[in-house]
C-alpha cells in the first residue's frame, strides 16, 4: 500500500508564516512591556533619594528649581509654582542651599520662567546675587545636565513637587550627578489630565534616556556658581556658529519649495506670475 504524499499549498504556508510573526510580535511586545513596567518602577523608586522637611535633607552647595509658569493658562496664579518657591525659600533659610539655579522656558519675550522664578525668589529675601538663571532649561533632562555641563554641579539638590522629582532624580543619576530632592507642597486636586501628563513624561524620560540618548538642545560656556552672577544668556546661543560675514538675503516665494536667487534688480523685472505663486497663497509655516 503507498502512501500518498500531497505537498503543502502557499496559502498553508503563508498561514504559518503568519501565526509565526504574531508569536513573534507578541513575545517581543510582552517583553517591551516588562521592561516598561521594571523601568518606570525604577523612576518611582527615586523616591527614596527625596526629602520633605528641611531638618533631614544633607546640605549641598546648589538648589535647582525647575521651572513652570507663574500663571495658569485660564488665569490665576500657578499652585505649582508658589509651591516651588514656598520650598526654594524654606530650603535657603535652613541653610541647606548656598545658591540657587532657577531653570526654565524663555520662549519669548512675554514668557521667562527663570526670570519669573528669580522676582519671586527675592521677594522672599533671597539676595539676588546668590540666584543664578538657566534660560535654556526647556525640560527637565534640559534643566538636569545643563546643571554639570554648565554650572559645574556634581551634586545638587532639585527643588519640584515629589513625582517631578522622582523623574529628575532619575535623569541625573544616570548621567552621573548626585541629585536628591527636596519635594515642594503638590496641588489641593491633581486632576486625571495631571497623572497621564506626567505619564508620558515618564514614557519619553525612558526614551530620552536609552533609546534617543538626547541631549540639550542647548550647551555653552561653564558658569561657575560662586563667582560672576551673569545671567547666562550666551550659554544658550553657543550651539549655533557665529556668523563671520553678514549674507545678502533676497526675496523668495512665500512657499516651500526654494525659488532662485535672483538679484534685486533683476526680481523687480519679473513678474510674480512668472515666479509660479500667487499673493495669496498661504506659506505653510
Amino acid at each position: 500500500m503507498s502512501s500518498y504524499y500531497r505537498p503543502i499549498t502557499f496559502k498553508e504556508e503563508f498561514s504559518v508564516f503568519i501565526k509565526t510573526v504574531f508569536y513573534i510580535v507578541i513575545v517581543a511586545i510582552l517583553f517591551l512591556v516588562i521592561t516598561l513596567v521594571i523601568t518606570l518602577g525604577d523612576i518611582s523608586r527615586m523616591a527614596s533619594y527625596t526629602y520633605n522637611s528641611t531638618y533631614a535633607i544633607p546640605h549641598n552647595r546648589a538648589g535647582l528649581v525647575l521651572g513652570t509658569a507663574k500663571y495658569l493658562v485660564k488665569g490665576g496664579l500657578n499652585q505649582y509654582f508658589i509651591n516651588r518657591i514656598d520650598a526654594t525659600t524654606e530650603l535657603f533659610k535652613a541653610g541647606k542651599i548656598d545658591y540657587v539655579v532657577v531653570s526654565g522656558d524663555n520662549a519669548h519675550r512675554t514668557y521667562n520662567e527663570p526670570r519669573e522664578m528669580r522676582k519671586a525668589l527675592m521677594a522672599r529675601g533671597i539676595p539676588k546675587e546668590k540666584i543664578y538663571l538657566d534660560y535654556a532649561g526647556f525640560s527637565t533632562l534640559d534643566s538636569v545636565v545643563r546643571i554639570e555641563q554648565i554650572f559645574r554641579q556634581k551634586s545638587i539638590t532639585i527643588i519640584s513637587q515629589d513625582f517631578h522629582n522622582e523623574r529628575a532624580i532619575y535623569i541625573a543619576r544616570h548621567h552621573n550627578i548626585e541629585a536628591i530632592g527636596f519635594n515642594a507642597k503638590g496641588v489641593d486636586k491633581q486632576g486625571f489630565t495631571e497623572s497621564i501628563r506626567e505619564f508620558l513624561a515618564r514614557i519619553k524620560c525612558i526614551l530620552d534616556v536609552y533609546i534617543f540618548d538626547s541631549k540639550p538642545k542647548f550647551l555653552g560656556e561653564t558658569i561657575e556658581i560662586g563667582k560672576a552672577n551673569i545671567d547666562p544668556k550666551h550659554a544658550q546661543l553657543q550651539e549655533s556658529p557665529p556668523k563671520t560675514t553678514k549674507e545678502t538675503t533676497y526675496p523668495q516665494a512665500p512657499h516651500k519649495l526654494a525659488e532662485p536667487i535672483l538679484p534685486p534688480v533683476v526680481l523687480d523685472l519679473i513678474s510674480k506670475e512668472k515666479l509660479g505663486y500667487n499673493e495669496n497663497t498661504d506659506s505653510g509655516n
